[in-house]
């Protein structure tokens, strides 16, 4: 089932940069937040985190908030949400070049 997917960032974290290159790699459709441009998004954030610290990125899915996935679980999560989990665009090229 693929469910609409937020990627709330802050381009100084590497982790937040890793995280959207992996997405994009997996030809991920979402919509990308800057915290540091959108205080008012991260407070309301943070609200929903119910005292859990907010850590970048934060990916959202439907109502599901995940905060700092590793990638692992960032992996399965791509495979929940309908996302492919393993193939990548540049992957598709390569196959297309050889024939």
């Amino acid at each position: 089932m693929r469910r609409e997917l937020s990627v709330y960032y802050s381009p100084s974290c590497a982790f937040s940069m890793g995280t959207v290159s992996f997405l994009v790699g997996r030809g991920a459709d979402f919509r990308l937040v800057n915290l540091d441009e959108d205080p008012a998004r991260r407070a309301r954030l943070e609200k929903r985190l119910a005292g859990r610290k907010l850590e970048t990125p934060t990916l959202e899915a439907g109502s599901d908030l995940h905060v700092a996935p590793s990638l692992s679980q960032l992996k399965k999560l791509l495979e929940t949400w309908g996302l492919p989990a393993q193939a990548a665009p540049h992957q598709k090229l390569k196959e297309a070049n050889k024939r």
